[in-house]
């Protein structure tokens, strides 16, 4: 059992420097699961996040970044020590809560600190696809089509590292760092 205050870490950063909260959240936890995973001595953590993880994640990043950018499906970490797999990518979150349910396994309800006093975004793109699932029967299927290439690349095609541009197949232009044409 490990404990961070990260959203206190979060609140006492200078104005400006963390403009999202689940970004940082995100970013904390994943490199709190890195270390242990490492001081454990495994080589592979696997992750529970699931296709509607997924979904709601492509659309923040479209919506706030102007990225087509989601969660890999399995991916090395820079440092080469550790692969990151995240087996349910395919898997509909009512399907694995009807499943732990079915197996009196526990079920672990929205826990973010930061969405305990107002709904955040995450939680708003969750309503807009319910929503649109009413309409779009088959909207996480057609997503889960869209994010596939998005999950296997090593970067996720629509922005550059450390400056330089990406150039995508079928794609005509090169795109700088902010995902400006060049």
């Amino acid at each position: 059992y490990e404990r961070q205050p990260i959203l206190q870490q979060a609140l006492s950063l200078p104005s400006g420097a963390c403009a999202s909260i689940c970004s940082f959240c995100s970013r904390m936890k994943r490199g709190r699961l890195y270390a242990c995973a490492r001081r454990e001595g495994y080589n592979v953590l696997a992750m529970g996040q699931h296709l509607d993880d997924l979904a709601e994640s492509f659309l923040m990043s479209v919506f706030h970044n102007g990225l087509l950018r989601t969660m890999k499906a399995n991916y090395t970490v820079e440092e080469g020590d550790l692969k990151v797999i995240r087996p349910f990518v395919y898997v509909r979150e009512k399907d694995l809560r009807h499943f732990a349910e079915q197996a009196h396994l526990p079920v672990i309800a929205e826990n973010c600190p930061a969405c305990f006093e107002a709904p955040k975004e995450r939680h708003r793109v969750k309503q807009l696809l319910a929503a649109q699932e009413l309409i779009f029967p088959n909207i996480y299927n057609s997503l889960q089509r869209a994010m596939k290439p998005l999950m296997s690349r090593d970067r996720t095609g629509m922005e550059a590292r450390h400056g330089h541009p990406v150039l995508l197949p079928g794609l005509e232009k090169s795109l700088d760092e902010n995902g400006e044409q060049l």
